[in-house]
C-alpha cells in the first residue's frame, strides 16, 4: 500500500467530505473512487508492476520438511 497526502483549502476540504457523505463512503474511499473515475472517464491505464514472486511461510510451516528416513539393514 501506498500512501497520498492532499493539501488543499479549507472549502476544497469540506466539498470532498459532503460528496463523500453522499455516496456514504469515507473521505479516502471517496477520493480513491474519483480518481479511478477520472482513470476510466480519460482511458488512463497503468500496467501493474512485475513482483517477484517469494512464497513465505509462517507459523510452523517454516519448520516442516520431508525426509527419506535410510533402512538400518
Amino acid at each position: 500500500m501506498k500512501s497520498l497526502f492532499i493539501r488543499c483549502s479549507e472549502e476544497t476540504y469540506e466539498l470532498a467530505h459532503a460528496l463523500a457523505k453522499k455516496e456514504s463512503r469515507s473521505l479516502n474511499k471517496q477520493i480513491i473512487h474519483m480518481i479511478h473515475n477520472e482513470a476510466d472517464d480519460k482511458g488512463v491505464v497503468v500496467e501493474p508492476k512485475k513482483v517477484e514472486s517469494v512464497q513465505i511461510k509462517t507459523g510452523l510451516q517454516g519448520f516442516v520438511g520431508t525426509g527419506i528416513q535410510g533402512s538400518a539393514d
